[in-house]
């Protein structure tokens, strides 16, 4: 089961965006059950993830990956009694306005991969400054390879009925995929006092080959709307979404 609560806020702080992101985490803690607090510390990837827009209309945005991270996360979020909250360490109060939850079961997000509509082309949008790790080190630039196997392993984490991560079919999708568009720019992260390098803005791929890899490689992103893409998902960096393509008359 996947879930998104979208919070619209409120607040006095003009400057109220995803930099705000790694405080939000802390609220989001202190409204959790200690004991699964600490599992979620002990886990490696986690089964939500969230982040802030912080446009003219201000949000924050959670999302689950399980339906026991459903019930642990988003239901506390969800109590009338919760109306607002402090980030002590910045003086900001933040009223919530409204709360707006969807979900989708993982049946559904399968059912959109087995049907007979797909388009080879993926409109994608970072929202939040997107990075990935690899041999200890940060790649801020989109890589295919990268971006799959991101994908593919968060899916895995949290499926009890299929394991994604298959070099075999990673290396299907990255043969049959091509980056034919993008409009980024390089960023960093604010994190306690460090900068982590990133990169956000739009890209657009472009898949060959059997009608498969283009539903597979959308099954992927569907679910990266949900989790995030690469590090630090839990924090706020790495939100997707899937944006729909204009099509052409004629």
């Amino acid at each position: 089961m996947l879930a998104r609560l979208r919070m619209k806020l409120r607040t006095d702080k003009a400057d109220f965006g995803y930099y705000q992101s790694s405080n939000m985490q802390g609220v989001l803690m202190e409204r959790l059950e200690e004991a699964y607090v600490e599992r979620l510390h002990e886990s490696g990837l986690k089964p939500y993830s969230q982040y802030v827009m912080g446009n003219d209309q201000k949000e924050w945005i959670v999302n689950t990956l399980t339906r026991e991270a459903y019930q642990k996360i988003i239901l506390p979020l969800l109590d009338e009694k919760f109306t607002g909250f402090d980030i002590e360490k910045k003086g900001v109060h933040v009223d919530i306005q409204k709360k707006e939850l969807e979900t989708i079961s993982q049946r559904e997000l399968l059912e959109e991969f087995y049907s007979d509509e797909y388009d080879r082309y993926l409109n994608l949008e970072l929202l939040t400054p997107t990075a990935f790790k690899s041999a200890g080190k940060y790649v801020i630039m989109p890589d295919l390879r990268l971006i799959y196997q991101s994908l593919m392993n968060k899916y895995s984490a949290v499926s009890n009925d299929m394991d994604m991560y298959d070099e075999e079919t990673l290396e299907q999708l990255v043969n049959h995929s091509a980056i034919v568009q993008y409009r980024l720019k390089s960023t960093f992260f604010p994190l306690e006092g460090v900068k982590v390098p990133a990169f956000k803005g739009e890209l657009c791929i472009k898949t060959t080959g059997a009608s498969t890899m283009a539903k597979y490689a959308r099954l992927m992103a569907r679910f990266g709307e949900y989790s995030g893409l690469g590090i630090k998902t839990a924090i706020g960096m790495g939100a997707l979404q899937m944006k729909v393509r204009e099509k052409k008359n004629g």
